[in-house]
């Protein structure tokens, strides 16, 4: 199974140190809401950020908004092969139901996490399709291998072994049976933390330039699902429902 985590994903709520600054204030104005109820966002509230420490490394939701767009609802997750978390920049695991459908639309998706963050969980009542849960993100590996002595760790990084999609073929084991836990950045500028850097044995760059996060999502779910023939084994599926229909002449 393969197992996407976006890993230091630029979202959180306005911290405290500039709420009352004039252009958040403004924009939760605007927003009817607190300013503590709402999400940091660069476009909106650049100029303030500047104040907050790792200002570069924070207020991006759209790097995540455009990740799960890529992951969610794709035939590797329809068909069980996916699990995909977040890992929020204060240490917070936010676990994705595979049966999630995300808003297209942006500015409902910021509405979804602000509703998240504030809560912990959406939506309020029955199952969740998304929750933070209370586990670190070393514990959060360590589940998702499942005790297997073959788990394939890989980080996705600027600065890691050159790797082309051939190479990537290779590495990645043909049974979905092994855990493949995959960990993608999705924060602006910066660099991994050391402590999530030792998490993961393989250190990939796939690309000599900058790829966007969701790119290398894309990259990821396809070489997965070209290794084990999920996909493959999802048309032999269709076609044997499809066996049983009456033909149409």
């Amino acid at each position: 199974m393969l197992h996407v985590i976006l890993l230091e994903c630029a979202i959180e709520l306005i911290p405290r140190e500039i709420r009352s600054v004039k252009q958040i204030q403004q924009y939760a104005y605007r927003r009817k809401k607190p300013a503590g109820d709402i999400l940091l966002d660069q476009t909106h509230h650049g100029t303030a950020m500047l104040r907050l420490p790792s200002h570069r490394h924070r207020g991006r939701p759209d790097i995540t908004f455009l990740s799960l767009m890529s992951l969610l609802e794709t035939p590797l997750c329809k068909s069980g092969y996916l699990s995909v978390h977040l890992h929020l920049q204060d240490g917070r695991i936010i676990e994705v139901s595979p049966t999630i459908r995300l808003p297209r639309n942006y500015e409902r998706f910021v509405g979804l996490m602000e509703q998240l963050l504030a809560k912990g969980r959406v939506p309020l009542r029955g199952s969740p399709l998304m929750r933070v849960v209370d586990i670190t993100l070393p514990a959060l590996i360590d589940g998702l291998s499942a005790e297997q002595d073959d788990v394939l760790t890989v980080l996705a990084v600027e600065d890691g072994w050159p790797t082309s999609i051939s190479d990537l073929l290779d590495l990645v084991p043909q049974s979905s049976d092994v855990p493949v836990i995959v960990g993608i950045g999705a924060f602006p500028h910066g660099d991994f933390s050391s402590s999530v850097r030792e998490l993961f044995h393989h250190h990939l760059s796939f690309d000599p330039e900058v790829m966007m996060a969701w790119h290398v999502c894309a990259e990821i779910l396809w070489v997965y699902s070209m290794k084990t023939g999920a996909v493959a084994k999802r048309f032999g599926t269709l076609n044997k429902r499809n066996d049983h229909s009456p033909d149409i002449a």
